[in-house]
């Protein structure tokens, strides 16, 4: 059985430990995900990982405030949020001079890191559920750890990328949405003003989704034990990406 051995004393299993420390693993993580995963699997923790992201989200969320003027910043931030992206010139020249307390300006900043959490955890509590339905015999805890881990390198190579073309790009021509100043997906063929249902719907095939699905169809096929292929542990990880996709379509078709 996969990390058990053999105690010459006594010839009873004993729990092999891990082998590659946090730096390992982090590369691992790219160049070797199944062997990394692997070894996550004997001993897993997320934390580490977790303030890497943590750190390269909050640096995002606080570039486009620093880098762009704030008339600039507040109407893109409107034309991005789906709810108030339609409102009239007179309502948004009302918001975008409305003086702004320091929590206000830097709130976004602030609960980047409370807001991912929420995430990573919602989406481990997804991929759980599914995966328990399909006899995977998974926690919550290895769950998370897997989830985050299996994001985790297209996520750090998105990130990155997306702060160095805010460093590059003409301030005027930046996005609020860090990921959107990487051009990985077709989103960028339809503004989200002209048709939000199918700029949503583009923005979902993805290059960097693609390596996470496939990250994450090996770790949690590793962390099922052998219950689960990587073709099952794929279905699994589609079936919670379609969900997703279905819910954020739905939400632009309502406010669209």
């Amino acid at each position: 059985m996969e990390g058990i051995v053999t105690s010459p004393e006594t010839s009873q299993p004993v729990a092999e430990g891990p082998r590659l420390n946090f730096v390992q693993r982090l590369v691992g993580a790219f160049i070797s995900p199944q062997e990394t995963f692997e070894d996550i699997n004997r001993k897993g923790s997320w934390l580490g990982i977790f303030l890497i992201i943590a750190v390269l989200a909050t640096t995002m969320s606080y570039l486009p405030q620093r880098l762009m003027d704030h008339e600039t910043y507040m109407r893109k931030a409107l034309e991005m949020n789906p709810m108030t992206r339609k409102l009239p010139e007179d309502q948004i020249q009302k918001i975008v001079e409305q003086p702004q307390s320091a929590f206000q300006k830097y709130s976004t900043i602030i609960l980047a890191p409370v807001g991912l959490l929420v995430v990573y955890a919602i989406c481990a509590a997804a991929l759980l559920l599914i995966f328990v339905l399909m006899g995977g015999g998974l926690n919550f805890k290895k769950s998370m750890t897997f989830t985050l881990w299996g994001m985790a390198p297209p996520g750090l190579v998105g990130s990155l990328l997306a702060i160095l073309f805010m460093f590059t790009k003409d301030p005027d021509s930046l996005e609020v949405d860090p990921s959107a100043n990487v051009v990985s997906n077709l989103g960028h063929l339809v503004s989200a003003k002209e048709n939000g249902v199918l700029h949503s719907l583009l923005t979902s095939i993805d290059l960097f989704t693609a390596w996470t699905i496939f990250l994450l169809s090996i770790g949690f096929s590793i962390a099922s034990g052998g219950k689960l292929s990587k073709g099952k542990a794929a279905v699994g990880v589609l079936v919670a990406w379609g969900i997703y996709v279905l819910g954020k379509v739905g939400f632009a078709a309502i406010f669209s």
